[in-house]
């Protein structure tokens, strides 16, 4: 009965030890997908401010498509900024899978990812704006914009009194530079969330190492 329990302990620990690994993955994922969502949207704040547009254009024209409004609110910039920041989160999830493959004792591979993780980074970052930017602008964002036909303006007054206006067309008009520009944006965030996660890999790999030789 003992040695039984004795097993069923055994089996309960190696059971937590395959989770901890791709659980550590996710987490891995996740705080480099904010980061660098965090690093792009200080970009595109850095672009705005230096042309005549709103501050928060961006966000407010991701929420115009959603919600098919086209008033300028401190709240729709707020929820357009969150949700770049949940779907950052969530694609550095699937920036992470090749790290979740590696093992303690596979040197050799996490060697190769050591030294190729901002080419993977930069590979993947072209993938997402060809697989997602690109479709989700064409049948989503495009199509929505075009069909908001009540005073397309979006009007802003700073505290120093001066107004911006940005006209809904505007959007339609530059969309092909649009897209291009995203390009390097996209490149952006998959280089940075890559590197990140890959040194968060590396140090956890290490201290594993390091409390297997204590405990052995």
């Amino acid at each position: 009965m003992i040695r039984s329990r004795n097993l069923n302990g055994k089996a309960k620990v190696s059971v937590s030890h395959e989770l901890e690994f791709p659980l550590r993955i996710i987490v891995f994922g996740l705080i480099g997908g904010l980061i660098s969502s965090i690093g792009v949207s200080a970009l595109i704040v850095m672009v705005e401010k230096v042309t005549p547009v709103p501050a928060g254009v961006f966000y407010l024209v991701l929420v115009s498509t959603i919600t098919q409004s086209h008033s300028y609110s401190i709240y729709m910039i707020i929820a357009g900024l969150l949700l770049h920041f949940v779907a950052g989160s969530l694609i550095g999830i699937l920036i992470a899978i090749p790290f979740a493959i590696q093992r303690y004792k596979n040197a050799d591979l996490l060697r190769i990812i050591d030294k190729y993780a901002p080419v993977y980074g930069i590979c993947f970052g072209f993938v997402i704006w060809l697989v997602l930017f690109i479709p989700v602008t064409y049948i989503a964002v495009l199509p929505a914009l075009n069909n908001i036909k009540v005073a397309p303006v979006i009007t802003q007054q700073d505290p120093t009194g001066r107004v911006a206006y940005f006209m809904i067309g505007n959007v339609l008009s530059m969309q092909n530079r649009i897209i291009i520009g995203a390009l390097a944006f996209n490149i952006f965030y998959g280089l940075v969330t890559a590197i990140i996660i890959n040194a968060l890999h590396t140090k956890y790999l290490y201290k594993k190492m390091q409390g297997n030789r204590k405990y052995y």
